[in-house]
């Protein structure tokens, strides 16, 4: 499956669609959001790497609304299919942005 959209992703995007796959759990595949950025970008580690949570809120509305992962009942679903989705996207895309 290709992902035919009209608008270029941003790099923030692309890296927001990273860290979700790489923080794919198999035994926790229901998140909310809060829970989600707190696990990914609260990390003392990321220092000046670390994204805002307005901006997180604004991808990861960006990447509901492409359907790379499925948001319900104020839940995200981060499962191995929507991971596999994330690191297809990722790929099909990471050439094509600009920095």
């Amino acid at each position: 499956m290709s992902f035919e959209d009209k608008t270029q992703p941003s790099r923030e995007i692309l890296d927001v669609c990273n860290q979700l796959q790489a923080n794919y759990d198999p035994e926790k595949t229901h998140w909310t959001m809060d829970e989600l950025y707190k696990k990914i970008f609260e990390d003392p580690r990321l220092k000046e790497n670390r994204l805002s949570s307005e901006h997180f809120v604004k991808d990861m509305d960006w990447i509901i609304k492409l359907g790379l992962i499925s948001f319900h009942d104020d839940t995200l679903n981060l499962d191995e299919f929507t991971r596999n989705r994330l690191v297809q996207y990722f790929n099909e895309h990471t050439d094509t942005v600009e920095d």
